[in-house]
């Protein structure tokens, strides 16, 4: 009874790591799109999922604290197939967030470089002898 419980639960985890894939997915549309409002829907999609699947762990750990013989639980050939196949989600979901992370670095990177032309022309227009230092802190921060 007690690894049917666990059985189950693994499978929810499983489905809720593939709706936190999807959402990783529609976030890397979102920054190729340079749409912030894609990006923060994203990211708010992701802290959902996030929540339910530490939920999810932890209601997983009691079951297994509940248990018996959690050795036998962990030996089953059901639970073994089913930890494999979230190892593989697991890893499908490391490499979505690598990619995103080095787009949004990119992304940054490119936004950074625009305000700094920008700045640079307005300066060089300015023509009063303003230094770009205090210039651009007027406009904007440096620190993102």
């Amino acid at each position: 009874m007690m690894t049917d419980a666990i059985i189950e639960m693994t499978k929810r985890e499983e489905k809720t790591l593939k709706e936190f894939l999807t959402a990783l997915q529609m976030e890397r549309d979102a920054i190729i799109s340079f749409s912030l409002d894609g990006i923060i829907a994203g990211n708010n999609k992701k802290e959902e999922i996030l929540r339910k699947l530490e939920y999810l762990k932890a209601e997983k750990e009691k079951l297994l604290e509940g248990a018996g013989d959690r050795e036998a639980i962990v030996a089953d050939e059901t639970i073994q197939s089913l930890n494999r196949r979230l190892a593989v989600v697991m890893k499908d979901v490391k490499t979505a967030m690598d990619k995103n992370m080095k787009l949004l670095s990119f992304s940054i990177d490119h936004v950074r470089s625009s305000i700094e032309n920008i700045i640079g022309h307005i300066s060089g227009n300015m023509g009063y002898g303003k230094k770009r230092e205090d210039l651009s802190s007027v406009l904007l921060s440096k620190v993102i």
